[in-house]
């Protein structure tokens, strides 16, 4: 064990120092977040009781010329979550860059998006463990200011390796204006070269990815509308289906002061795309828990996004094979020293998310835009109000339907899960340096797990320190306290924090992606500086 503290030393002593020069200009960042873990289920996932995670970001500049890289460490283990293909030290994100007016070519290792990401978005998203470059080639190319193309070509990363596939891909948006309305108009296209080899089905080595899309601004108005189409794509996920994948998106929303209004639709239907269509048939310790690093598109959940602890008990996840639904609110503000608004106005946010399955993925059947079985019904109501100088509440309420069975796999889960969830928010500020939260969560269900309750109160100052206590308790079937200890620090651009305590299995969210986390009582410590 010593050798790995002694590496992480190496690692935080670094000479972090972003300086500029007449001839360049280097940039460099460290991040570690590492647990040591006291019960045995988290030491029988990992075989240890200590994991670290660890990033070294580097980056040199001269002129319109860049090179950079990581370098990551996961010794002994890879915190709980995190694939054990992790397990493994090295140079990753290498590129070399060239970036003028018009034009940017990155060689390398990159990070791109299409559109709003239905057909290809490659992104990272370390808090989940969720990291997808891709090697090759990446060119951006803006001859003119209403015009912006890109094309790519190249290899998907899976770790500290490259992926059996060859991408290839080009994308091109167009920007103009009618009469007072701002226009853009884009288009994707996609290949994706893999061998297919199993006997299952046929299946062609090629897939063709299409995209196309419309925005309009209008004053107050805005409409975003995306629809994309695959050629059948078999895989294990979709059951080895030759159906072909289709995709509408559609998001309109209208504001002006006091008052707003956001609509979020979509639809799918066979469109999880997976960069490899195998997960655990390599032979190489590739295994289900890799699916996240397979994504080769984005569809994250549209449903309405909660910042408190008590929702995530029953998380809705996006169900990139067989969904539909939508997600509205509705923002208003009661303006101040009125009825309803009193001597500092009053926010008030109505929510629904709606959504079911669309087709029969066992029996490869289904509709598009047909509504089938419900997955989730979701309506809330949230009052925020400054009471005084020194008091801001909030208070919530949410009724919600849930479907584990659809939602999670859970076999056992066939009945829908009824809850009413209240939250409780106070911030009370002491001065102007010193402020304390206290947030108070229940959720009433008579079936599933029972109810729940979830305790916060948190202290935090001017000069970037905090500390908090947390608990989440099940009065139902478990009955059983989950306490969380903590303390942060955070000066200019560094930042330490500290935690003990026992986390629940569940799902952890980040920009909409989702993704289930082993709960664990551990020790946790993050570092991290940027310069």
């Amino acid at each position: 064990m010593r050798k790995y503290y002694l590496y992480m030393l190496l690692l935080a002593t670094f000479p972090l120092v972003g300086f500029s020069q007449q001839k360049g200009i280097l940039n460099a960042s460290f991040e570690s977040n590492s647990q040591y873990y006291f019960n045995d289920i988290a030491k029988n996932i990992r075989d240890k009781d200590f994991a670290s995670n660890n990033y070294l970001d580097l980056s040199y500049r001269y002129g319109k010329f860049e090179a950079g890289g990581t370098f990551e460490s996961y010794l002994p283990n890879p915190l709980l979550g995190y694939a054990t293909a992790y397990d493994d030290h090295g140079l990753t994100k290498k590129y070399i860059s060239y970036q003028s007016e018009k034009l940017n070519v990155r060689l390398g290792d990159f990070y791109e998006q299409f559109g709003g990401g239905l057909i290809y978005r490659s992104f990272r998203e370390r808090d989940i463990g969720v990291d997808q470059s891709t090697f090759g080639l990446g060119v951006h190319y803006s001859p003119f200011d209403f015009l912006r193309l890109k094309a790519i070509a190249g290899k998907p990363n899976f770790y500290f390796d490259t992926q059996d596939v060859t991408l290839y891909g080009a994308d091109a948006e167009v920007n103009f204006d009618i009469k007072n309305a701002g226009v853009i108009l884009g288009f994707s296209a996609l290949l994706k070269q893999e061998e297919f080899t199993d006997k299952r089905t046929t299946q062609h080595d090629n897939v063709k990815l299409y995209s196309g899309r419309v925005g309009v601004n209008f004053g107050n108005f805005n409409l975003n509308t995306e629809f994309a189409y695959k050629t059948p794509d078999a895989n294990v996920l979709n059951l080895y289906s030759r159906r072909k994948g289709k995709a509408l998106q559609i998001s309109p929303s209208y504001s002006v002061k006091g008052f707003g209004v956001n609509l979020n639709f979509r639809a799918v239907d066979n469109m999880q795309l997976l960069y490899e269509r195998e997960l655990d048939g390599n032979g190489d310790g590739r295994k289900d828990e890799d699916v996240f690093n397979y994504k080769m598109n984005y569809l994250p959940s549209i449903a309405n996004i909660h910042s408190y602890n008590i929702y995530n008990i029953y998380t809705y996840q996006s169900k990139e094979n067989n969904e539909i639904g939508f997600n509205a609110s509705v923002f208003y503000k009661f303006k101040k020293n009125s009825l309803l608004g009193g001597k500092y106005g009053t926010k008030l946010k109505l929510n629904s998310s709606v959504f079911y399955s669309q087709n029969d993925l066992e029996n490869n059947k289904g509709k598009f835009l047909y509504w089938r079985e419900k997955m989730l019904s979701e309506h809330g109501l949230q009052i925020e109000k400054k009471i005084s100088k020194r008091y801001k509440l909030i208070v919530e309420y949410t009724y919600q339907e849930y479907n584990k069975f659809l939602i999670e796999d859970d076999i056992q889960g066939k009945e829908l899960v009824y809850s009413h969830v209240f939250v409780a928010d106070l911030l009370t500020k002491i001065n102007r340096k010193h402020s304390i939260k206290t947030e108070l969560g229940f959720m009433a269900t008579k079936n599933d797990l029972g109810n729940w309750g979830t305790f916060l109160i948190e202290y935090a100052n001017s000069k970037g320190f905090s500390v908090f206590v947390s608990d989440q308790y099940n009065f139902g079937e478990e009955e059983k306290h989950y306490y969380l200890f903590g303390a942060a620090y955070a000066h200019k651009k560094s930042r330490i924090s500290l935690s003990y305590g026992e986390t629940r299995d569940g799902y952890t969210c980040v920009g909409g992606i989702c993704k289930f986390l082993p709960g664990a009582k551990a020790l946790s410590v993050s570092l991290a500086w940027k310069l």
